[in-house]
């Protein structure tokens, strides 16, 4: 995170908001950073939350996305209580809700 990486993996996630596979990537390794606490202000300041919001939506038939996706909010939220308003501001309840439904018979949604 020090070297640039969630700005990086942020950029990504924009540049290819087509691309299933760069938003499952990509939600995995913000959820991997989230491990250090101080990270998870320093996605949500970056554009994390949206970016991983963006790619639920974009992919709603990927168990991938919605796997990785759901999980790095989780994380983002677990720690930090102003992610929990921004997320549920920016629709990430609604959009959280839809995966489990759209995949119910995934374990891991």
């Amino acid at each position: 995170a020090r070297l640039g990486g969630i700005e990086a993996v942020v950029a990504g996630m924009r540049a290819h908001e087509g691309s299933a596979g760069v938003q499952d990537w990509g939600c995995e390794a913000l959820g991997h950073l989230c491990f250090i606490d101080a990270n998870v202000v320093k996605i949500a300041e970056r554009g994390g939350i949206e970016a991983v919001l963006a790619g639920l939506r974009a992919h709603e038939g990927s168990a991938g996305v919605q796997t990785h996706g759901i999980d790095t909010l989780a994380n983002l939220c677990l720690v930090e209580d102003a992610n929990r308003v921004k997320v549920a501001a920016l629709g990430g309840i609604e959009a959280v809700f839809a995966g489990m439904r759209g995949h119910a018979g995934a374990a891991g949604v």
